[in-house]
């Protein structure tokens, strides 16, 4: 069954019986009987939403007509929370005329404004909509407008955000003006990328002006609109420009690492070549094959298999000391590497000097250079 059919069309006809809004809800809460009838000579009577179309939906429906109960009961208050809840739900216009209407009774006066200033937009584009009806929403929205200011708001920026105080308003192009109670008011407008901008009103009630607002680009320095740029010790990450991994300090540690790696595992190999000799050689003179018949080298005049001895064991600790040179020239070169491809800010230009220490029984690396 369509809601039409089960509701007037004009669903508030006569619902002010009271001389004033602020007569219209009875103190102590109380719900006065018969306040769907027409009032008294000289009384304001407001006719206000129509019935609710086929677009709306269930549960919105079922809470618009919550709100037309409540308020043919005189319940403004509670009216007023059904129409927020069904808005909630569906932003259809027939809800914004219902609230507009309950804000007007409880002397919200810009917001009543404001929602039905949109009722009386959308039920001009209703074909649907019968003159009386269109008529009926024009006399509700002049009691409304009779106790604001408006303001034709015009900005050279779409999507700019539009406050009075700390309350936003709309974001540009705003369909209706700003609607304020009688008396001074800022309003601000900003955008992210733009300086924000403000006027200053002062509006009487009932009256309507227009005022223009010009965004201007905000310089490359500053940041989101509305902030200051922050210093250094204010958390701003100063980015600088991260220079490439240094290529003479990647190839000379390359060359370093490779000469290095290769010669100490040559060495290496020596150095254990010369250990099985001097080993053999021990042997011989411990079995008395070697010339040597006391078995042991004890002096100078030994027999020439000591002095073949002696000459193997230095050569081999000269292969194991250049061999451990090798590799922490190689180690050193692999570290160079490193540090050439790690991400580093720019440092002064410094020089360093990697050379290795090898002798009979000592062994060590030498730097040299600035640091």
């Amino acid at each position: 069954m369509r809601l039409a059919q089960s509701v007037p069309w004009m669903c508030f006809v006569g619902l002010l019986t009271a001389a004033s809004p602020s007569e219209a809800q009875p103190k102590g809460g109380a719900s006065p009987r018969g306040a769907g009838q027409q009032g008294a000579a000289g009384q304001t009577a407001i006719q206000a939403p129509r019935a609710p179309g086929e677009a709306m939906s269930d549960k919105a429906r079922k809470l618009y007509m919550e709100g037309v109960t409540a308020s043919e009961k005189g319940r403004w208050a509670d009216a007023y929370a059904s129409f927020v809840a069904a808005w909630a739900l569906q932003k259809h216009y027939t809800i914004a005329g219902g609230i507009g209407t309950c804000e007007l009774m409880l002397q919200r006066y810009p917001d009543a404004a404001k929602h039905l200033a949109i009722y009386v937009r959308e039920i001009e584009k209703d074909t649907t909509a019968t003159p009386e009806e269109r008529a009926a929403a024009l006399k509700t929205y002049a009691q409304a407008r009779a106790k604001v200011g408006a303001v034709k708001l015009h900005v050279n920026v779409e999507d700019a955000e539009v406050r009075v105080g700390q309350e936003v308003v709309g974001t540009v192009p705003l369909e209706d003006p700003v609607f304020l109670e009688p008396g001074a008011h800022t309003i601000s407008v900003r955008r992210q990328g733009y300086e924000p901008a403000s006027v200053e009103v002062e509006l009487k009630a009932g009256e309507e002006i227009e005022r223009s607002v010009e965004l201007k680009s905000a310089r490359p320095s500053e940041g989101p609109v509305g902030e200051r740029p922050k210093s250094p010790g204010q958390g701003t990450i100063v980015a600088h420009p991260v220079p490439g991994p240094n290529k003479t300090l990647l190839i000379a540690g390359g060359a370093a690492a490779g000469v290095g790696l290769i010669a100490g595992t040559v060495l290496t190999i020596l150095y254990f070549g010369k250990a099985g000799d001097a080993e053999a050689l021990r042997q011989d003179i411990l079995s008395g094959s070697g010339g040597a018949p006391e078995r042991y080298c004890p002096n100078a005049n030994s027999p020439p298999i000591c002095a073949e001895l002696n000459d193997t064991v230095d050569v081999q600790y000269v292969f194991a000391n250049v061999a451990v040179g090798s590799f922490i020239v190689g180690a050193a070169g692999v570290g160079t590497m490193i540090y050439a491809l790690v991400d580093r800010p720019s440092v002064p230009d410094r020089r360093v000097q990697v050379a290795p220490l090898v002798g009979s029984g000592v062994t060590g690396l030498s730097l040299n250079g600035r640091f």
